[in-house]
């Protein structure tokens, strides 16, 4: 009898000593960093982007993502090559079957980077997608018109993904 109740002493002083433990961890931890509400803004026209083109809108889906981009001037037909190697996905890398985000970062005040990753059935595509604020109004509200994308690739060249 004595033996159970030591034991049941142990038991309870460890987990006495656990819960300050996890107690302690939680408010040791570093406070979560300001969600950054440019990010936020231009993450939801990518993620949009994304879904179009999973339903096999890519024309339409381009053409709102690179809106007021040069990247549309300086090829007549980038467009159009775009849209024909997206439409191209499911036939050599399988059925869509989500994205992920999986880098969102400034460089500086005037530059957003993004790294998604397009899942299919058979092999994932790294994308990469730069926006650039021609005009630097840091001190004005988030605006999505302000924003144009000046950078988009796409491949399945995973290395990529693992370069700061």
């Amino acid at each position: 009898m004595r033996s159970a109740i030591v034991w049941v002493g142990m038991v309870l002083w460890v987990m006495g000593v656990w819960l300050v433990c996890v107690n302690w961890s939680a408010y040791s931890q570093e406070a979560p960093a300001p969600k950054d509400e440019v990010i936020e803004l231009l993450d939801g026209r990518v993620r949009a982007f994304f879904e179009s083109i999973s339903q096999g809108g890519a024309q339409q889906a381009y053409e709102n993502l690179l809106r007021g981009s040069p990247l549309l001037g300086q090829k007549p037909d980038a467009l159009k090559t775009l849209v024909e190697r997206t439409n191209q996905i499911p036939n050599r890398f399988g059925r869509f079957r989500g994205f992920e985000r999986l880098d969102a970062r400034r460089v500086g005040k005037d530059l957003v980077l993004f790294r998604y990753i397009y899942k299919c059935e058979d092999f994932p595509i790294a994308w990469s997608i730069l926006f650039y604020r021609p005009v630097s109004r840091a001190d004005s509200p988030p605006d999505e018109a302000a924003w144009r994308v000046i950078l988009l690739r796409f491949d399945t060249d995973m290395e990529q993904l693992l370069r700061p």
